[in-house]
Parts: structure tokens; C-alpha cells; sequence
């Protein structure tokens, strides 16, 4: 999964399910889009929370990555405001508009890369990318070494959107639960970031939120 962000990651599994853009309206995978955005944004430090948990938006932009140029110009255009606050207002709205500009701009991203095509606004998934994605995932969480910051984060994206039911049988599911959990112990996964150890119970606070 090296090649490809865990946002991106994400998209192709969501797709994979239901192959249109109005996928991205249902509020669960709606709200995990955006906080996977914001945290690629954080994490390259183009994005940044001051004392009061606002995000703010860097002086000296660091990342030049396409599909992010849509919710990093919505950020700009807005006062900041708590990514609990933010993604709610974007995910709670009448039409989404917002939510499927940014979901629009992964989509296209993957398209120009070949990874999926798309043909009267449908978009197809190749069982054979779905497949090595969720393999990767469980076989990353579950072996001797530390998994990687894409595997912990898009397993994150899984659980709280309600997909990982959809890709793994109840007794792994649990099993990859179980383990996210542990990010968040001083003594496990030393080198998973921060930002992704502290956004496991955020994103469940955000979901919960958006689904109340």
C-alpha cells in the first residue's frame, strides 16, 4: 500500500461497495474522508491545531498533493474552527456539496493514476486491488513487525465508517479492533505518529456525532 495514501486507500474500498460518487453521502464514510484529509494534512504540517483545538491553515503550504487542494482551500476560505465542528458542518449539510467536491478530487486522483476507471459516473474497482488492500491490512496488523501508519489508519477508517464488516469475517474483525485499540498504550507501536495514535477516539466521537 506504499504507493497510494491511506486516503486514497480508503476511496477505492468505499467505491468497491457501492461505485458512485453519492457513496460518499452516507455520513459515517462521509466524516471518515474528511478527518483521513485532515490528517494527511496535519501530518505534512500544512495544517496545525492551536491551544483552543482550531485548525489552522500553515503560512508556508507543504503539501502539493492534488486531491487536497479542495478541502485545503475550503480551510483558507474559513474562520478556524475544531475538526469535530468542521467535519459536522461539512457532513451534516443538505447536499454535501463539499463533501463530495473533496471526494470527487480522490476520485480523480485515482483515475489518473490507473488505479480504478470510471464510465457514466460509475467507478470500477478491481476485485484483484480490493482484495491486496484488505490482505495487507490484516497481515500488517497481525505480524511480528510494527504495521505501518497507512495499515493502523485506514484499519481506523474501516472500523468507523462500518465497512471493515463488509471485508473481514466477525472473528478477524475483532481481532483488528483489538489491536487498534492498543495504539493508543505508551509502551505499544512506538513508531505509528501521534496524530494517528490520538485519532482513533476522535474519529468515534466525530461519527457518533454525525449520526445523532
Amino acid at each position: 500500500m506504499k504507493e497510494i495514501s491511506y486516503t486514497q486507500a480508503f476511496t477505492i474500498l468505499v467505491l468497491n461497495q457501492k461505485p458512485k460518487l453519492n457513496a460518499f453521502k452516507d455520513r459515517r464514510i462521509a466524516a471518515c474522508l474528511l478527518i483521513s484529509e485532515l490528517v494527511e494534512l496535519m501530518r505534512s504540517r500544512t495544517v496545525r491545531t492551536t491551544g483552543a483545538n482550531r485548525m489552522v491553515v500553515a503560512p508556508v503550504e507543504t503539501t502539493d498533493i492534488d486531491y487536497l487542494q479542495p478541502i485545503l482551500r475550503d480551510l483558507k476560505g474559513r474562520d478556524p474552527e475544531t475538526m469535530v465542528n468542521y467535519v459536522k458542518s461539512a457532513v451534516l449539510s443538505l447536499r454535501k456539496r463539499r463533501v463530495l467536491t473533496f471526494a470527487k478530487a480522490v476520485c480523480d486522483s485515482l483515475i489518473k493514476s490507473g488505479r480504478i476507471e470510471e464510465d457514466d459516473r460509475r467507478y470500477y474497482v478491481t476485485q484483484t486491488m480490493a482484495y491486496r488492500l484488505v490482505t495487507e491490512v490484516y497481515n500488517d496488523l497481525l505480524g511480528d513487525k510494527e504495521p505501518a501508519d497507512q495499515t493502523v489508519m485506514l484499519a481506523i477508517l474501516l472500523i468507523n465508517s462500518g465497512l471493515l464488516k463488509d471485508y473481514y469475517p466477525k472473528a478477524e474483525a475483532d481481532k483488528i479492533k483489538d489491536l487498534i485499540e492498543q495504539t493508543a498504550h505508551p509502551d505499544k507501536y512506538l513508531l505509528v505518529s501521534d496524530v494517528i495514535k490520538r485519532i482513533n477516539h476522535v474519529v468515534a466521537e466525530i461519527v457518533s456525532a454525525v449520526e445523532s
